[in-house]
């Protein structure tokens, strides 16, 4: 899992947002459900290789950043890794649905990934520009680089994390066994009995090794159209007097997320 950290989930005081009521009821608004035994930031942090710290202060800056969708007149872009918590919450839908937009928000907020082209690309560039400028009007500082970055982090797992994976399956070990059984039965135990052998298991533990490192190679996530999902994606809300942003009734409603670690951890492991 990634080690990156970042505690300080709550919003300096100091910005535009600290008196406002409708912040209180993001803040206390829970994604994760109680009662489940592996809750959405669990899922969130397996499904992305993340520590819990991380899947924390991702989902505390996915309710920052659907707070900016609602007070922004011209909309707003989520990064890489919003989207990653966002495309998971739509999943719950009487979560999202229900108690999240219909009960918090009082409205819909559709998410909307890019078309393509050119002009899409322009257009959601200066979206996440201004996103970001008012990130620090609102909250009085600077979006964090770690959960803001434009591009998908390297999530890449080691070649020790690898192969203590390969090695503790017991599918080595059976083969070995198998390998040596099958050598001294053929070559009825004469001298070249135990070369052959380690041969063939040498040679099948290095083929194995290479065909494990090349299948858990990562790639960005596609979408059903064979773009990179995360980058160039909006929202926009029902009811919504602006053109392409997130709010609803005038662009000065109330929108939520989750607080940090999805109301307290999740109880999920690091």
């Amino acid at each position: 899992m990634k080690n990156m950290h970042l505690h300080n989930h709550r919003p300096r005081e100091g910005g535009t947002h600290t008196a406002d009521k409708l912040w209180e009821l993001i803040d206390h608004f829970c994604i994760d459900d109680p009662d489940a035994a592996f809750p959405f930031s669990c899922k969130l942090a397996r499904e992305n290789n993340w520590s819990r710290d991380f899947t924390g202060s991702a989902i505390a800056e996915y309710k920052r950043f659907i707070y900016l969708c609602c007070i922004s007149p011209t909309g707003a872009s989520p990064s890489y890794i919003i989207d990653q918590v966002w495309h998971l919450h739509l999943q719950y839908t009487v979560n999202y649905w229900e108690e999240f937009c219909g009960k918090i928000l009082g409205r819909s907020i559709h998410h909307h990934p890019s078309r393509g082209g050119p002009s899409e690309t322009e257009k959601h560039g200066h979206w996440r520009n201004s996103t970001l400028l008012l990130y620090e009007k609102t909250f009085g500082e600077s979006p964090p680089q770690a959960i803001w970055s434009e591009s998908p982090p390297v999530a890449t797992p080691t070649w020790l994390s690898r192969l203590k994976k390969f090695f503790s399956s017991g599918f080595p070990l059976s083969c070995f066994l198998l390998l040596t059984a099958s050598s001294i039965l053929l070559t009825g135990c004469r001298s070249g009995a135990l070369t052959s052998m380690a041969f063939l298991f040498g040679f099948f533990m290095i083929s194995r090794v290479i065909a494990q490192l090349a299948a858990d190679n990562p790639s960005r996530k596609k979408d059903e159209h064979g773009h990179t999902t995360g980058n160039g994606s909006s929202c926009s809300g029902g009811s919504s007097g602006c053109s392409s942003g997130c709010s609803g009734g005038g662009c000065g409603g109330g929108c939520g997320g989750c607080g940090g670690g999805g109301c307290g951890g999740g109880g999920c492991g690091s």
